[in-house]
């Protein structure tokens, strides 16, 4: 563009801004508001974020207590079913929750030198919506790490024994991580 035609073009332009008044004030106030819509979009993506890892999160601990309430269920009328046991009430303790294990894409590339170099990404599915996830092979369950048996038959040595082998055939513990009481 030539120098004339910059002129005609903004010069009518730069002579309606230098008219405005207190043009400085209204450029940081338009500035500060741009930052403000910046940091607040923001946080609202994050905080919908958060509430899906919540959700996910919450699915995770009702599956967890669910199959802890039927592990301890079959276990407590496994217990009872032995000849004496009497009234039985179980307690499992779990270190960790469920493991998810995911699919992954596994890439062997050959570098220049002749060594290879593997690299793992995991598979991702999108859904209706536009989002991502990966996909899951399995969800492994977590095993007792130690488990408490509170039997009114177990005052009987012979109970008490056969209760313990149950519980070691079951969750393959070691008998200090198993206490029963009468």
């Amino acid at each position: 563009m030539s120098e004339n035609v910059k002129k005609r073009f903004f010069s009518p332009f730069l002579d309606k801004l230098k008219k405005i008044k207190h043009l400085d004030i209204i450029l940081i106030v338009l500035f500060v508001a741009i930052i403000l819509l910046i940091y607040f979009s923001s946080f609202v993506s994050t905080n919908d974020e958060t509430e899906s890892e919540q959700e996910d999160t919450s699915i995770s601990q009702t599956t967890l207590q669910t199959y802890s309430q039927e592990l301890t269920d079959n276990l407590e009328n496994l217990i009872s079913s032995i000849s004496g046991a009497g009234t039985v009430n179980v307690m499992l303790y779990f270190e960790e929750g469920i493991k998810t294990e995911i699919a992954y894409i596994v890439e062997v590339k050959t570098l220049a030198d002749g060594t290879q170099v593997e690299t793992k990404s995991p598979v991702l599915i999108t859904d209706e919506d536009g989002l991502s996830d990966t996909v899951t092979l399995q969800e492994i369950m977590p095993t007792p790490i130690s488990v408490i048996v509170v039997a009114s038959g177990a005052k009987d040595t012979k109970v008490k024994l056969e209760i313990l082998r149950l519980v070691q055939a079951m969750f393959d513990l070691s008998t200090s991580k198993i206490e029963i009481f009468a």
